[in-house]
Parts: structure tokens; sequence; C-alpha cells
């Protein structure tokens, strides 16, 4: 946080690590649009985290469903590539169990 003060995390959206740059991405041309001229990153996020924003995106509810549509996993056939780890041949499956790891 920007005050040093401790802060627990908020879970927004699990993102596929194929999907992790566009939603990177879309955050930052969000913060950049929506944020105060002596914003900082960090500062925009919290309000958006205590639902005290008041520019395009309001709550983390909101910026789930901005960010929702970049992370629906495509077709296989449309494309294959998603469905294989960096680095290996072989194909995985997008399915994780509570409490598992997601970017």
């Amino acid at each position: 946080r920007f005050d040093d003060k401790a802060m627990l995390g908020v879970t927004c959206l699990r993102v596929p690590v194929k999907r992790t740059i566009p939603v990177i991405l879309k955050i930052i041309e969000l913060f950049k649009k929506n944020k105060q001229s002596d914003d900082t990153l960090s500062r925009w996020v919290d309000r958006i985290v205590h639902g005290n924003e008041s520019s395009g995106i309001k709550s983390v509810n909101e910026m789930k469903r901005v960010l929702s549509p970049l992370v629906i996993p495509p077709s296989k056939s449309d494309d294959p590539d998603f469905y294989s780890d960096y680095g290996s041949d072989t194909s995985y499956h997008t399915i994780t169990g509570k409490g598992e790891c997601a970017a």
C-alpha cells in the first residue's frame, strides 16, 4: 500500500497464465484513463478495493466485469497454443482445484 499499512489481498479474478499480459495491459490502460493527476497505481487500486473510486471503475466487481472477457479460454481449435505449457510440447488442462494458484 502507498501508506505503508498492511492489507490483505482481495481476489478479483483468476487469470490463465497465457492471458496475464493482456490483463495487465488492460489494467494499465484503465489506470491511465481513470487516475487522478497525482495518483499512483497503488492509490488507485486501494480506492477501488475500498469502493472509494469516483471514476469508471468504482469497485472490484466492476474491475472483474471489465477484465472477465480477457480470461475466457478459447476453443482448442481456435488457439491450440493456449493449451500447451510454455516450453513444453504437451497439452495441459485449465481446471484448477479450490485453493490452487492462478495468476
